[in-house]
């Protein structure tokens, strides 16, 4: 996860890197006679907790909309911390007030945005549990889970799959499909080995999971291919759908020892799901030769 927030690390260090220089440029040294040992304490403590939190955030969360807000909040707050404890050890002139504003407007403003984003991040850990729970007691009686990504299969896409498309048939309304192709996953395998292959699958299918409503469906189709059933969903929407997973997979991939992806939408018009299966073969090609830019009713 380091590796797709470099530059929220590199905009932190600046921040603190700048408050510390206006500190420097505009106060004086205290005399260590002057230090207040356990402000220092709670000041450096408050501080020490605030990087936690964002080193947590950076290092556990997929690049999005909801990690930007939990970063900029908590990042506000470390900057206010960071301010605050360096207070103890430098006077500033009494005429000069910036610095007692940068010091108290960052840390409310911060928590007001860290929880805007936990309000985000808690609907988010709704929606996987509630996919979490029906894996559970659909497992107790199918084994249709695939093991290392633990998101269905294929067995369980033709059943799910088929019972949308008679759903949607019936009811005139339209289902898309999204699928997802890693380019060349055999040769990052021969190249990188099994194990990093299937660390990578992990992870996009931990992103997968985190982007998707909680009415999409995401299957593991093949062992390099992720075909996600989109019910309810005009081709407009799908393709906003697709676009969006386009930004966030190449947050993933920007590695450059890491596959490249296609993401491809398409509109089911068939009335089998092995039908439209088969069609998602031509969607992929076509994104792939560059003409698949729109929705197509027809694939």
């Amino acid at each position: 996860m380091w590796r797709q927030h470099r530059y929220k690390i590199l905009l932190s260090l600046i921040l603190l890197l700048c408050g510390l220089l206006l500190a420097l440029n505009t106060g004086a040294a205290k005399h260590s006679s002057e230090f207040d040992a356990l402000d220092i304490l709670g000041e450096g403590t408050t501080l020490l907790v605030a990087c936690g939190w964002l080193g947590l955030i950076i290092s556990s969360r997929p690049a999005g909309r909801v990690t930007e807000w939990l970063y900029y909040g908590s990042l506000l707050l470390v900057f206010s911390y960071f301010l605050d404890l360096l207070d103890e050890f430098i006077r500033y002139p009494e005429q000069f007030r910036l610095m007692s504003w940068l010091e108290s407007l960052p840390a409310p403003v911060g928590m007001l945005v860290l929880t805007y984003g936990l309000v985000g991040w808690h609907r988010e850990q709704r929606a996987i549990n509630r996919q979490l729970r029906g894996r559970e007691l659909f497992l107790r009686d199918h084994q249709l889970i695939d093991p290392l990504t633990q998101l269905y299969g294929a067995d369980y896409l033709h059943a799910v799959l088929q019972r949308e498309i008679e759903l949607h048939l019936s009811q005139h309304r339209t289902l898309c499909l999204l699928v997802l192709d890693i380019d060349d996953f055999a040769g990052f395998n021969r190249h990188h080995g099994i194990a990093a292959g299937d660390t990578y699958l992990s992870r996009l299918s931990e992103l997968l999971s985190s982007q998707l409503r909680h009415s999409d469906v995401i299957c593991r189709y093949a062992g390099d291919r992720f075909v996600a059933v989109l019910p309810n969903t005009t081709p407009q929407q799908a393709q906003i759908m697709a676009q969006h997973l386009r930004q966030q997979i190449t947050q993933l991939v920007s590695a450059g020892d890491a596959p490249q992806l296609t993401v491809a939408g398409m509109t089911v018009q068939q009335h089998s799901a092995q039908a439209a299966l088969q069609q998602t073969d031509i969607a992929i090609k076509q994104a792939k030769a560059g003409s698949a830019l729109k929705l197509r009713p027809e694939l």
